[in-house]
């Protein structure tokens, strides 16, 4: 979509949390501001409204039937995706959807149906790819500065949920899916090795673990409580190509904000990747030794990757669609079912 389409643009936002507001936020950048904004709680979307300057719409229906609409912000928690990306697609409307897709590939399955029966179009906002470190890391293995990729590893570390804990939608199985720190974090892990290796996960062997009861405190609320979704994982991975992997995510880090790591070593050279500085890269030889390339700025992932849906470059950069949706949902699948059965399992593909 180029630029002098903008003026065209006329979206609306399912959702009406943090995230959604963040969505809103990198609209305005663009000059663009969302037709109507709906989620279930009343209170909550008309107060996202005001301060946006929008519409609180009665519905999910009212709000993709407004007059004009022509994109959808898929803003809700993971397993609320499906009903607005199907009534989306129904009435025509551009998806741009939050990640996860889905936490299950059955019902990324149903979404494809839908979107190739209507022809409907969907971007996915990993927004993480968005970061000029990661399009450097991509480029690197790309052109072959590292050599072949032999070993990806890395983490993600945060520490929302040491004690004391939160206690939002995230320990709830309905909103969250069937896990809570594999399909939240984890999914942005896996997307991002799979985007810059340019290669697809065939296989895992996970586990994942629970620490059990634990305070919490919501702000408005102090008390104890025991989730039945896990905490923290680790799993040993294999590449199409080959490669090795391993990874870690945990939300009991303390002193951890939000913080991934991604390390490539290939047969030229070795490349580190950090949250922490998102916007740099570092290739290291061991003669040669290590440079490290890039801005040392704050991420500006997610207004990076609505630019690119809203100016004709999702392409060029490396936006997430629908193939890559399913190819993390079916990897979390094969997470779950290796902790569940103790082995080794494929991604189904």
């Amino acid at each position: 979509m180029p630029d002098t389409a903008i003026a065209d643009i006329r979206p609306v936002i399912v959702g009406s949390g943090y995230i959604a507001e963040r969505h809103i936020a990198a609209l305005a950048l663009l000059g663009i501001r969302p037709l109507a904004v709906w989620s279930p709680r009343r209170e909550s979307r008309e107060r996202v409204a005001e301060r946006w300057g929008t519409t609180a719409a009665e519905s999910l229906e009212a709000l993709l039937d407004t007059p004009g609409a022509t994109h959808a912000h898929i803003c809700s928690t993971p397993m609320q995706h499906e009903e607005p990306i199907m009534l989306a697609a129904q009435r025509g409307l551009t998806i741009v959807c939050e990640k996860p897709l889905a936490p299950t590939r059955d019902v990324v399955e149903r979404i494809a149906g839908e979107l190739e029966r209507t022809g409907a179009s969907l971007f996915l906002t990993f927004n993480r790819r968005m970061d000029a470190g990661i399009q450097q890391l991509r480029a690197a293995i790309a052109d072959g500065r590292l050599g072949r990729v032999v070993s990806v590893f890395g983490s993600y570390r945060q520490q929302w949920n040491a004690a004391p804990s939160s206690r939002d939608w995230r320990f709830d199985p309905s909103l969250v899916g069937p896990s809570r720190v594999v399909t939240e974090i984890g999914s942005h892990w896996f997307d991002l090795a799979e985007f810059v290796l340019g290669q697809r996960i065939e296989s895992v062997s996970a586990m994942s673990a629970n620490m059990g009861k634990r305070t919490f405190d919501t702000g408005s609320e102090i008390g104890e409580f025991e989730p039945e979704n896990e905490d923290l994982f680790s799993a040993q991975l294999r590449f199409e190509g080959g490669a090795l992997g391993h990874v870690y995510a945990t939300e009991l880090a303390h002193g951890s904000f939000d913080d991934i790591e991604l390390r490539i070593d290939g047969t030229l050279r070795s490349a580190v990747w950090s949250s922490t500085h998102p916007d740099q890269l570092t290739i290291s030889h061991k003669v040669e030794g290590s440079l490290t390339t890039g801005l040392d700025s704050d991420t500006a992932s997610i207004e990076n990757c609505i630019r690119a849906i809203y100016t004709g470059t999702a392409t060029e950069a490396g936006v997430a669609g629908l193939a890559d949706g399913l190819s993390n949902a079916s990897v979390m699948d094969a997470v779950r079912a290796s902790h569940s059965e103790n082995t080794w399992k494929d991604v189904i593909r």
